[in-house]
């Protein structure tokens, strides 16, 4: 890998970071689709194309995750009563997952993570003028179940989960808006942790190429977390300043745009 690659990953890094605060996703909905461009022509076979891409964009979100909710934290924006229940639950789905999923071929899972996407994006338009509404109590199963979910998404698609917890927490609990975002990047660390062991400990079907452990590029991983870090706290501050309803349609316009990319291509 040259220095313009790791230089041009470096670039995607600070707008993976960025989304990453901002709407506590992780960056995947970014970095899965230029990875996917990049990796496709390096030569990786396409065979393992699709689970290497969501494999390295999953182990950099477990690290601008941590930058995000460090920052969402400060703003009082986490609500950590239920973010261990989440992370508990979310990080064994997660690795298991994560190592089951080169088992389906990446076709199918990049077309399954365009419907799903495309729910939640119309979801979002359709809430968007809506105010927040009270927020429901949930018993400790409850959470558990949208944890295991939230996980077994990440694992599957190389998404840190944020893209499926928080339209979850926002149509069954009500969390509000402005903890939506923090409250994710809170589980979502450890989410996106499980999954990327997953990815890292599991065999790729045709070894992809040099530099690889496992479905991750080690150095696009570092080359991408060098700026989504501190990007991230860049991306929470802007999430502070803006209401419940710029939020949604920022959201939900990247969905809409991410879902055509990954139908496209598929």
């Amino acid at each position: 890998m040259g220095m313009e690659s790791l230089l041009f990953f470096a670039l995607i890094g600070i707008l993976g970071g960025t989304a990453a605060g901002f709407i506590g996703i992780g960056g995947g909905v970014i970095m899965v689709p230029v990875l996917l461009e990049v990796f496709r022509a390096q030569g990786v076979p396409t065979e393992v194309l699709v689970h290497v891409s969501m494999g390295t964009s999953v182990a950099v979100a477990s690290l601008s995750s941590v930058s995000s909710a460090f920052r969402h934290h400060r703003q009082g924006n986490v609500l950590w009563r239920v973010a261990p229940i989440l992370a508990t639950s979310s990080f064994a789905a997660g690795l298991a997952a994560g190592m089951l999923a080169q088992l389906i071929p990446g076709v199918g899972l990049q077309r399954g993570l365009a419907v799903v996407l495309l729910l939640a994006a119309f979801r979002m338009f359709a809430d968007q003028n809506k105010p927040d509404l009270p927020e429901r109590k949930l018993p400790w199963w409850g959470w558990t179940i949208m944890g295991v979910l939230t996980g077994v998404f990440s694992g599957f698609t190389g998404l840190a989960g944020g893209l499926f917890l928080i339209p979850l927490m926002a149509f069954i609990p009500h969390v509000p808006t402005r903890k939506l975002a923090g409250t994710s990047s809170g589980v979502v660390m450890f989410t996106a942790f499980a999954a990327a062991l997953g990815k890292i400990l599991s065999t790729p079907t045709i070894f992809p190429g040099p530099g690889f452990i496992g479905h991750v590029n080690v150095l696009a991983a570092l080359a991408l977390a060098s700026t989504s870090i501190p990007s991230a706290q860049l991306g929470a501050w802007l999430n502070r300043r803006v209401g419940s309803v710029v939020y949604k349609r920022i959201f939900a316009i990247l969905l809409m745009l991410v879902v055509i990319r990954l139908f496209w291509t598929s």
